[in-house]
């Protein structure tokens, strides 16, 4: 095959990987001047009707998702009898070669994965797809650390999912019998929470460098799955967090009901971890049973508790009536619409602010450094512990980012995404990364400011970066999704989006482009766009849209979603730690819903009046 041009385009390279139903190569597209990977159907199955199918249904299930996180199809089709399709090409290792490598993967460097990851199967999921087959080896993570979910070979739809296939000496479960759930191991059907199951394996097994079952036999194995309770990961390693031992605890639940039931609830959670190590914020759903229990004896409680009312109320009638008289007289005039301030200062700024929202306090949160608070302690209250404050009046809690210094090490010849990535994890506030033609290899740093040493987080960092040479594309009349997808193909980013009007265009598509076609320009240039809009009246809510971000570098989106069930995107953008007010407009009047993503998973909705 090495040196074959599939359907005249496509000239195979090397071979990258292989697997019991198909061959992936290395290729290069003369139509697109690209690599590629191309999966090839092995040339014994071509007349197999069951793996033919298996092949087309990965096909099938890779056209249904295109997400930043899943290694995406390109183009799928036929050359004689050789079937084959087409996928970006990453270039990196698999997750199990990474564990292999290292033992184990650093929990905040776990926890940033998976979220990925998760983010992912939430998209398959939210197309209808089971993935069914979730392992390290089918997890990709490129060069820059950037994380792919590849391989829908036994993918299934929803409304056509199958547990098993007959391989000719028998029935077998699909799946990898060290990663698949307990009712893939028992032949039941596998749903979404069947994914999660296998994502806290994978997670397992990142974080101890082991996987939660092992046996002599794959039977042996399964058997483990249905019937035995994983070890906590912190009897292998006793670094792990309590808070992250239980995430993944609930999601290897032999009950699927039990788990979670959600990609986003389980990411959730994961950020919770970062924030809250000492855990007990994981909670299980309660059963049927459970909850009539409790119903049960909270009836029991409440009969008691009016018995023992009625007789103290013969008793003391006439006493509770003065107390009341008196005590109306002064809460009205004394404490009506107030509560007395706690003092916070020194808390943890979950807690405190938990504290404050129990009394309905209107809390605002400002951030500064502190050399004498640690990072997410309350340093000062706006009000005195003790003090009455109305209800209505913004309490201002002023919350430490640690210290205000770090030390820039000296990063010359380091892979710019490592340097990005530490200096992020040090708290530096703003990286800026300039790309240049060098001679030094792609991707790497070649000059740096400020000087190493010392410096304020508040410093900005300029990166200047080793690019590569590429070909502006013509972006006119393609929506912005489709223009930004392009742009990321060929290595480049969009910039600002800004809205126009041209006559001769359709609606929402790209009428003028920052950069012309055919330029030539370095990778990682960022693009500015101009989307054709008709102008129309605007309406605005009463005040800005307030989101909290939990982690430094985090992917915000704000989606905006219409009566009429248009959905807009309001917002986009990289944020840190902090509470960001942002403004909203739209051309329809009424109650909208609005939903905020970090990194892909939806994490709030809220229902605003545009007037």
């Amino acid at each position: 095959m090495i040196g074959r041009v599939i359907s005249g385009r496509y000239v195979v390279q090397a071979i990258v990987g292989t697997g019991g139903m198909a061959v992936v190569y290395r290729a290069f597209d003369k139509k697109k001047n690209r690599i590629v990977a191309i999966k090839v159907l092995r040339p014994e199955y071509e007349s197999d009707e069951e793996f033919v199918r298996r092949f087309s249904r990965e096909a099938e299930a890779a056209s249904k998702v295109s997400h930043e996180n899943i290694v995406n199809m390109l183009d799928v089709g036929t050359d004689g009898d050789m079937r084959y399709i087409v996928m970006e090409f990453v270039d990196g290792q698999t997750l199990k070669d990474m564990i292999r490598q290292q033992g184990f993967i650093n929990p905040d460097t776990a926890i940033r994965m998976t979220i990925r990851i998760l983010a992912a199967v939430d998209h398959a999921h939210r197309n209808g797809i089971v993935h069914r087959d979730i392992k390290p080896q089918n997890i990709l993570v490129d060069s820059e650390g950037r994380v792919k979910v590849a391989d829908f070979g036994i993918a299934r739809l929803k409304a056509n999912q199958t547990t098993t296939i007959d391989d000719g000496q028998g029935v077998s479960a699909l799946g990898s019998v060290h990663y698949f759930s307990p009712e893939q191991a028992k032949g039941e059907v596998a749903d979404e929470k069947s994914d999660l199951y296998s994502v806290g394996v994978v997670m397992y097994e990142m974080l101890t460098g082991q996987v939660p079952f092992d046996g002599d036999t794959s039977v042996s194995v399964a058997l483990k799955h249905v019937n035995e309770a994983p070890k906590s990961m912190r009897d292998h390693r006793a670094a792990i967090s309590v808070a992250l031992d239980e995430v993944v605890m609930r999601a290897l639940c032999k009950d699927a009901t039990k788990r979670y039931q959600s990609a986003a609830e389980m990411a959730a959670d994961l950020r919770k971890c970062i924030t809250d190590p000492e855990g007990g914020f994981v909670k299980y759903p309660r059963t049927p049973e459970e909850i009539e229990r409790e119903r049960e004896a909270r009836k029991r409680k409440r009969a008691r508790d009016r018995k023992r009312v009625q007789q103290t109320i013969t008793i003391a009638a006439a006493i509770i009536t003065a107390v009341l008289v008196a005590f109306t007289v002064w809460f009205i005039s004394r404490i009506a619409h107030t509560y007395s301030m706690p003092n916070v200062v020194g808390q943890e700024r979950m807690l405190a602010q938990d504290a404050l929202d129990h009394l309905r306090a209107a809390v605002e949160v400002e951030y500064d450094y502190s050399e004498d608070f640690e990072e997410g302690i309350v340093m000062s209250q706006s009000y005195r512990a003790g003090a009455r404050v109305k209800y209505d009046t913004p309490v201002t809690l002023t919350v430490s980012l640690g210290s205000q210094w770090y030390y820039l090490e000296d990063c010359l010849g380091q892979k710019a995404a490592d340097v990005e990535e530490q200096l992020t994890a040090q708290g530096v506030e703003v990286v800026d990364v300039v790309y240049v033609q060098s001679d030094s290899p792609v991707g790497t740093v070649v000059a740096y400011e400020p000087a190493a040493g010392t410096q304020s987080k508040e410093t900005p960092v300029r990166l200047t970066v080793s690019g590569q040479r590429i070909m502006m594309p013509s972006l006119t009349g393609l929506n912005l999704d489709s223009a930004q997808a392009l742009l990321n193909a060929e290595g480049l980013k969009v910039g600002t989006v800004s809205e126009g009007y041209a006559a001769d265009a359709k609606s929402d598509t790209v009428i003028a482009q920052g950069i012309a076609a055919n330029s030539q320009v370095l990778a990682g240039t960022t693009v500015d766009l101009t989307i054709n809009r008709e102008q129309t009246a605007m309406y605005y809510p009463a005040s800005k849209l307030s989101v909290v971000v939990p982690l430094n570098a985090s992917q915000v989106r704000v989606q905006l979603r219409l009566d009429s069930g248009d959905t807009q995107e309001v917002y986009q953008g990289v944020l840190n730690t902090g509470t960001y007010r942002i403004a909203l407009s739209c051309a329809e009047p009424g109650d909208h819903a609005v939903y905020i993503y970090m990194d892909g998973v939806m994490m709030e909705e809220q229902n605003i009046t545009f007037e």
